[in-house]
């Protein structure tokens, strides 16, 4: 009985552990003063994005409420929308030693007989096919 408790209370700790650093991720935006839609727990914007008709349309309405730099969660992971043309130069071609590569999703990752096309290059291979 005894060790039941103590078991269902490290349960306990682990699964309120767990729910308060994500709630501490999705604070990422809202600490560095950048707006962006509300997201859904654990699954961050995936919901509203893959639901929606048109993902180019779903994003054009986010940059026209939010601005041309807004913030979006791919699940926890905090990822910055731009389509300010001015900063996307400045961060790609005049400051690219500190923005060298860019995030791979899983979905990329796919071995694909040694071929690297531009969706999943990265690093100085992304930048010279870019």
């Amino acid at each position: 009985m005894l060790l039941t408790i103590i078991l269902i209370s490290i349960v306990a700790c682990v699964v309120a552990f767990y729910v308060w650093t994500t709630n501490n991720r999705y604070d990422y935006f809202k600490h560095r003063g950048i707006s962006g839609p509300p997201h859904c727990f654990f699954f961050g914007h995936y919901k509203m994005l893959w639901s929606s008709k048109s993902l180019s349309k779903q994003l054009k309405e986010w940059t026209g409420q939010y601005g041309s730099i807004y913030g979006l969660f791919i699940g926890t992971t905090p990822m910055y929308v731009v389509s300010d043309v001015d900063f996307l130069q400045e961060v790609y071609i005049k400051q690219f030693s500190s923005f060298h590569s860019r995030m791979i999703g899983n979905i990329l990752r796919i071995e694909t007989d040694g071929r690297i096309h531009l969706f999943r290059a990265f690093g100085a291979r992304w930048r010279r096919q870019r």
